[in-house]
Formats: C-alpha cells, sequence, structure tokens
C-alpha cells in the first residue's frame, strides 16, 4: 500500500509538468513502477541530469520492445518506488524532472 502511494503520488505530480507523457498513462493502475518520456528528450539524457540531482532512474527499452514498438519510442525512463522510499524521493524525482525540462526543453 504504502509504495502504491508514492507510485500515484509521483503520477499526480509529474501529470502536472509540461511535455512529460506518463506511459502507458495515468489511468492504469500502478504498483512500484512510473514510465514516462518528456518530449523531444532522450531517456538516457533525462537519466543522465536525474542523476545528477541525486535522483536514480532507469532508461532504456526495459526489455519490452515490443511494447516500444507499439508505442513508437526507442526508450522510456522510469522510476521505481520501494517500502525505503518516502515523500521527500518523490518531490526529489519531480524537482529532478523540472530541471530535465529547464535544461533540455
Amino acid at each position: 500500500a504504502h509504495v502504491g502511494a508514492l507510485a500515484r503520488r509521483a503520477v499526480d505530480a509529474l501529470a502536472e509538468l509540461p511535455g512529460l507523457r506518463l506511459l502507458p498513462g495515468p489511468a492504469t493502475p500502478r504498483t512500484s513502477i512510473v514510465s514516462f518520456d518528456i518530449d523531444g528528450v532522450h531517456p538516457h539524457d533525462i537519466a543522465q541530469i536525474a542523476a545528477e540531482q541525486g535522483v536514480a532512474l532507469r532508461a532504456g527499452h526495459h526489455c519490452c520492445q515490443p511494447l516500444m514498438r507499439h508505442l513508437g519510442l526507442a526508450a522510456t525512463a522510469r522510476a521505481s518506488f520501494a517500502p525505503y522510499n518516502d515523500a521527500d524521493d518523490v518531490d526529489a524525482l519531480v524537482g529532478a524532472l523540472q530541471q530535465v525540462i529547464r535544461v533540455l526543453c
């Protein structure tokens, strides 16, 4: 329940960021993973700038190339939440992605 609440908090906050698209969509039930892309920004660049802000993301095709082809994407970025994460981690994620948008969009 804790991890799902963090993912839902992240989805709600990320849905407000310009150019950020949640995948496969905000209505999808969430567990611990939130996948997204930012229009015009490669996911590896997203992950690099987030890392500079102290936020760890995964970037790539995540071993689901058929889904990526279906979505018309080469890759996505994703955040994963675990029991040791808290609301401050969600806030750090949002802040890091705001920095990505400021720098690259």
